[in-house]
C-alpha cells in the first residue's frame, strides 16, 4: 500500500511538472525607464566658434569642421550634430532651402506630423525655426539659425541606437528644451 500511494504521488508530481511546463509564455520585451537629469546651462565653448550659446551641463563639446562643434550626450546615447556656414548674401536662401530639403528626407512617415516654432531677436540679429519630428525619424529635432545676412548654423539631433519614438519621448523632449535654450542664448561673434 505504501508503494502504492508513494508511486500515485512520484506519478502526480511528474505529470503535474510536465503540464506546467508545457503552457510557458515568455514576458514581452520591456525598455529601461529613462529620466534625463535636471538641467543646468553654462557657457562652455570654445573661444574659436564664430557664435556662443548656453549648452547643458550633460554635454560633451567636440570639434566638428570649419566653424562646426557636435553636442555629445553620452549618458543618453545622443549628439547634436552642428555646422557654420559663412556665405555670400545670394547664397544664404539656398543654404536654407537645402536645410529643409535635408530634413524632409528625414521623414519616414506617410502623414508626417511635424512642429515648427520660429524665434525672432532683432537686436542680436538671430532668426531661427526649430522642427520637432513626431513619428519614428532618425532625426526627431532639428533647427537653423541665420543673421538673414551671411551667416548660417544648422544642428539635428541623432541617436547612436535604434530608434523607437515612444520610448525616446522623454530624451527627446529633454534635448529639445536644450536645444531651445540654445536658441535663446545664441549670439554671433563679430
Amino acid at each position: 500500500m505504501r508503494k502504492e500511494t508513494a508511486l500515485i504521488n512520484i506519478i502526480a508530481a511528474v505529470s503535474l511538472a510536465i503540464t506546467s511546463c508545457s503552457e510557458y509564455s515568455p514576458k514581452p520585451r520591456g525598455y529601461l525607464r529613462i529620466e534625463p537629469p535636471e538641467p543646468e546651462y553654462l557657457m562652455a565653448l570654445p573661444d574659436s566658434i564664430p557664435y556662443s550659446f548656453c549648452t547643458s551641463s550633460q554635454v560633451e563639446v567636440r570639434p566638428a569642421g570649419e566653424g562646426g562643434i557636435n553636442l555629445a550626450y553620452p549618458a543618453l546615447s545622443a549628439v547634436i550634430y552642428c555646422s557654420y556656414l559663412r556665405l555670400p548674401p545670394a547664397s544664404l536662401h539656398t543654404a536654407v532651402q537645402e536645410a529643409r530639403r535635408l530634413m524632409h528626407r528625414q521623414i519616414r512617415d506617410a502623414h508626417p506630423r511635424m512642429a515648427r516654432y520660429a524665434f525672432d531677436n532683432p537686436e542680436r540679429k538671430v532668426y531661427a525655426t526649430l522642427y520637432i519630428i513626431e513619428g519614428d525619424s532618425p532625426s526627431p529635432v532639428q533647427f537653423m539659425l541665420t543673421d538673414s545676412a551671411t551667416r548660417f548654423f544648422r544642428g539635428a539631433l541623432y541617436y547612436d541606437c535604434p530608434f523607437k519614438a515612444d520610448s525616446l519621448e522623454p530624451v527627446t523632449s529633454y534635448i529639445a528644451g536644450d536645444i531651445m535654450e540654445l536658441i535663446h542664448t545664441f549670439t554671433w561673434k563679430n
